[in-house]
């Protein structure tokens, strides 16, 4: 399912499981998030949520359209550095081995001579490989 990033869409979402069209309950909020995502947010998720944003017990419609925005973002942001992680894993281990760092660093950038030095910065855990933990803490995701 394709995650929706067209505000009145969300808008529309938000009124169909508004029971008064003016604010979303907990529960609410966890079916239109699936209406909008595919994805069922966790109650501990959705509380954290209503926590953080001080909404109380009931979403208005410009939280949830910003909130929406949001996750779509971090979602796409998310499955775009999982693609470039499966790149650079040309063996497909689940981990960036290091020839398989410097064999993607000189198809990409053949006369780069530092590939080795930024392959020892990238493994945070110095464990010889870099794991995706690695990738997404050099990328600056956490």
């Amino acid at each position: 399912m394709a995650m929706v990033t067209d505000p009145d869409r969300i808008k529309t979402v938000f009124q169909n499981y508004s029971t008064n069209s003016t604010h979303l309950t907990r529960q609410q909020y966890k079916l239109a998030s699936v209406a909008i995502s595919g994805y069922k947010p966790s109650k501990s998720m959705v509380d954290r949520l209503f926590r953080d944003l001080s909404v109380g017990n009931a979403m208005d419609m410009d939280t949830f359209v910003s909130v929406q925005l949001e996750q779509a973002k971090l979602r796409s942001t998310s499955e775009t550095l999982k693609q470039i992680f499966q790149t650079f894993d040309w063996s497909c281990h689940g981990f960036i081995s290091k020839s398989d760092f410097l064999r993607a660093v000189k198809e990409v950038m053949p006369n780069f001579s530092g590939a080795e030095n930024l392959f020892d910065k990238a493994d945070w855990d110095m464990d010889g490989r870099i794991s995706w933990r690695d990738f997404i803490s050099l990328m600056g995701v956490s």
